[in-house]
């Protein structure tokens, strides 16, 4: 993808998540296609030359220690923006810049709200808005869809997600962000993990990994499988031999390039486009 395609500031539209009180516009560092040092978080949205109604806030990863727009948000919005999806990119706060974990967990409720609305785009359909989390950040979007909503998000789709906080998966940075180094309880791993919080109005799921990611094991997202399947929620699972973390939209060559494919029929079949 042409290099000047990579770069947030050819976003469309910014918008602040909290346009009253101390975080009046979007403030945060940019390093090298990292997002860190969000001091008032936002929204940068990219809107489709022929828009259909659709919208997917995106929450990149990065273990919570920073926001890997160009790897994974990025390349994301543009290939959702390709099939008239508008794409929201969600700058949540990190946990370890203060507020710990329920910060970017606000952020990212307050961006579903938002978008639900109309308060930014009035093209919007309030009952097509989706997320879309990477890694860390599809942590993020599953606590985020999983939770009680008067109006829940239409999908989830979740990429090499961490789903699961406490052992045997306590090891990953997004695991000591919610938990820190200390001991956890039952009650504090429950808290921060995706499969508790799947219910009778859980969103259809997309889930995509590989077999031989070396950071988020795929047994966690069997736990998830199995979470929507006790409560007989609709779910697609692909796992792919080869591909390791951090994918984004495909690498070049291997499985992993197949799921945007996958991923728009799975949209199509669930009448999202």
């Amino acid at each position: 993808m042409a290099a000047d395609r990579m770069r947030l500031d050819n976003a469309r539209d910014v918008y602040p998540l909290w346009p009253e009180g101390s975080m009046a516009s979007p403030a945060y560092t940019s390093r090298r296609g990292r997002i860190v040092r969000v001091s008032a978080p936002g929204l940068h949205i990219i809107r489709p030359e022929h828009p259909n109604g659709a919208a997917v806030i995106i929450a990149a990863g990065g273990g919570y220690r920073h926001i890997a727009v160009a790897q994974e948000a990025l390349p994301a919005a543009h290939w959702l923006a390709s099939l008239g999806i508008t794409a929201a990119i969600l700058l949540y706060r990190l946990p370890d810049e203060g507020g710990m974990m329920e910060a970017p967990l606000a952020d990212a409720r307050q961006a579903l709200s938002l978008l639900q609305s109309g308060l930014y785009n009035e093209r919007i359909d309030a009952q097509r808005v989706a997320l879309m989390g990477f890694s860390a950040g599809g942590h993020l979007a599953g606590l985020t869809a999983l939770e009680a909503h008067t109006m829940p998000p239409a999908l989830l789709m979740l990429l090499y997600p961490v789903t699961m906080v406490g052992p045997p998966f306590e090891r990953t940075r997004t695991s000591r962000a919610c938990l820190g180094d200390h001991s956890a309880t039952r009650e504090q791993i429950m808290r921060w993990s995706l499969p508790p919080h799947v219910g009778v109005h859980a969103p259809p799921l997309f889930l995509a990994y590989a077999a031989d990611d070396s950071i988020v094991s795929p047994p966690q997202d069997e736990y998830l499988m199995q979470s929507y399947q006790r409560h007989h929620r609709p779910y697609e699972v692909h796992q792919f031999a080869t591909g390791g973390h951090g994918f984004g939209l495909g690498r070049a060559t291997g499985p992993t390039q197949k799921w945007p494919h996958l991923a728009e029929r799975w949209m199509r079949q669930q009448g999202f486009l």
